[in-house]
Formats: structure tokens, sequence, C-alpha cells
């Protein structure tokens, strides 16, 4: 095994411990454990992580944390995505999404991770989403899905 794929693994197993034994509010607390366990990581190699060990932020009443997502967990996290958002409206070739503020980024990263979906990608800025579908022939399918998926009739 490579050096690189050590260290990778190394990092992973201790960002999974660091969530299991203690509450971690936002990733400068995140990258500061980390350097206290010895790993200097930058915030974009944290972010990378994170995604691909399924680590999401779930609210809690001392504000949102970071745990790692089961099947079930996935499912409440669909509900909470679908709670944030405020509207959805569309031209003739963009599909636009509005949420509460502060909540668009995490709403457009479940997004991109819906593979069923007809859309190239998002750009989230504070409160709005920008949806680009495939082919402006599938807008009205692009909409459609995203109400399924978001539970929005």
């Amino acid at each position: 095994m490579s050096k690189k794929i050590e260290d990778i693994n190394k990092r992973h197993s201790l960002i999974k411990a660091l969530i299991n034994s203690q509450e971690i509010h936002n990733q400068t607390q995140f990258v500061k454990l980390l350097k206290q366990n010895g790993v200097k990581v930058t915030q974009a190699t944290l972010s990378r992580d994170l995604n691909e060990l399924g680590v999401v932020r779930v609210p809690t009443s001392d504000g949102a944390v970071y745990k790692i997502a089961d099947s079930g967990a996935q499912n409440a996290i669909k509900n909470h995505i679908a709670e944030e958002v405020v509207s959805i409206d569309c031209n003739e070739q963009l599909i636009v999404l509005k949420t509460f503020t502060g909540r668009a980024q995490g709403v457009a990263v479940f997004l991109d991770k819906q593979n069923q979906l007809d859309i190239l990608g998002t750009i989230a800025g504070d409160d709005t989403i920008l949806v680009i579908p495939r082919s402006i022939k599938k807008l009205k399918t692009v909409i459609e899905q995203l109400k399924t998926i978001l539970g929005i009739t």
C-alpha cells in the first residue's frame, strides 16, 4: 500500500473516531482537532474526506454537528433538506431553488449526489441554487424529479 493511501486511511479513521467521540460543529474546529492529533489537513481536503466518508451535519439543540450517515440518517437528511427549500421556479433553460438563508450550499450538495436527477450540476449562493438541467428538453422532468426527491407537492 502506498504511503499516500496509508495517510488517507489513517486520516479517515481519525475523522470517524473524532466524530464518534465528541460533537464537532464546524470545519475550523475539525481542522484544529486533526492538527492536535498530528494530522495537518487543509479545509478543502477535509471537505473531500467528509464527503467520501458520508459525513453529514445533523441539527441538534446546540447547533449542527457532524455525524456519519447511515441509511436511516439519509432519510432523515432528505426530510430535513426538503424543509430548507422555500420555492422552485424556472425560465426556459434553468431552474432556481430558493432556500432559507445559509442553507443553499447544503441543499445543492445533496442534489449533486442524487444520480437519478437529469442535471449537470448546481451552483449555490447563500439562499439560492441554480440547477442546470442536462437538456432544456428535460426541464419539466427535472422540476418534477426535484419536487419528488424534496417531497414538495
